[in-house]
């Protein structure tokens, strides 16, 4: 996989990770765009480092070697050289097939009371980026899930904010092959599956 974005985005950055726990935190808002989207395997502080970021966190119990490409702002554009709207980053286990899952991730750290406005965009990000991803045949037929966290939310799972009901969630499965997870933390099970954690 990671061979696969690199070809076509060659400037592309990775990491990896084999921690039990991994922490996805969005700085931008709090840091006016100075920092950005960091994966962490212990839990940051905010930028005024008072307290513990908002985080979406990914529970990796048995330690598997998990690779993570972090969008660049400007990484993906269209044929008139336009940029094209994305999530903020992908995740995939180091050694992969085709069985495997694929996560793209949208964060968002904003107040609570805001996330009825970012809910039809978070699904756009996602759709976005896995149909891109499709046309360039990086990925085929793995596993997707979106995983759609507002990490300022404490309750874990938020499905009723984001999807209108369970129709339109089985609609966009049908419709885009996208597992979407509404929630702040997530397991890895292992190279095939994920599962929300509530």
């Amino acid at each position: 996989m990671k061979t696969k974005i690199q070809t076509i985005y060659p400037d592309s950055e990775f990491g990896q990770n084999t921690a039990s726990y991994l922490y996805v935190a969005d700085f931008s808002e709090r840091t006016n765009s100075a920092r950005k989207i960091e994966i962490h395997n212990t839990l940051p502080k905010t930028p005024e480092e008072d307290k513990d970021m908002d985080c979406l966190i990914i529970y990796n119990p048995k330690k598997l070697s998990i690779d993570y490409n972090i969008f660049n702002d400007h990484q993906f554009k269209d044929d008139e050289k336009k940029d094209i709207q994305h999530c903020e980053c992908c995740l995939f286990p180091t050694v992969n097939h085709d069985s495997s899952w694929l996560a793209f991730v949208e964060i968002k750290d904003c107040k609570v009371k805001n996330i009825s406005d970012y809910k039809s965009k978070v699904k756009e990000q996602i759709i976005s980026t896995v149909q891109l991803f499709k046309d360039l045949q990086i990925i085929g037929n793995q596993q997707i899930y979106g995983i759609i966290s507002f990490p300022r939310k404490k309750k874990a799972d938020f499905n009723q904010t984001i999807f209108e009901d369970y129709t339109e969630y089985k609609q966009l499965y049908k419709e885009h092959r996208i597992r979407f997870y509404p929630t702040n933390k997530v397991t890895v099970n292992d190279d095939c599956v994920l599962t929300l954690n509530h």
